[in-house]
């Protein structure tokens, strides 16, 4: 199928930032509660590499998983990125096919359920 030949690209972007506090992605709790809110000894690049395990034994090579530390390698590939944080979202801020879609946690029910929808849009 031609249209499965492009894997979805989830991007997990993190980087040195004030803790702001709380999850940006939502004011009144999180469906993720367990991964919202950034914490100092949060090891997000571990929590990516779970969350590309679990996403891969689901969708196989329909998804790509990428961890990108910004401070050693720059946000000059992703410009959007600029806007994003000046507006207060916190890292890590999570993009699919490059676009900004969740901050401050890594939230892999909401990204299973982005991935559902982008699989299903491709396949009508």
């Amino acid at each position: 199928m031609p249209e499965e030949s492009k894997a979805i690209l989830v991007e997990v972007l993190n980087g040195a930032q004030v803790n702001m506090g709380g999850c940006s992605c939502c004011s009144s709790g999180c469906a993720s509660a367990d991964s919202c809110g950034p914490a100092a000894d949060t090891d997000y690049a571990d929590l990516t590499a779970q969350m590309t395990k679990e996403l891969k034994e689901v969708y196989g090579e329909k998804v790509e998983v990428q961890y990108v530390d910004v401070d050693q390698a720059g946000l000059d590939k992703y410009p959007i990125m600029k806007q994003v944080l000046q507006m207060g979202y916190p890292y890590p801020i999570t993009l699919i096919n490059g676009q900004p879609k969740f901050a401050g946690g890594i939230m892999t029910p909401e990204i299973k359920q982005l991935i559902e929808e982008t699989l299903n849009d491709k396949a009508n």
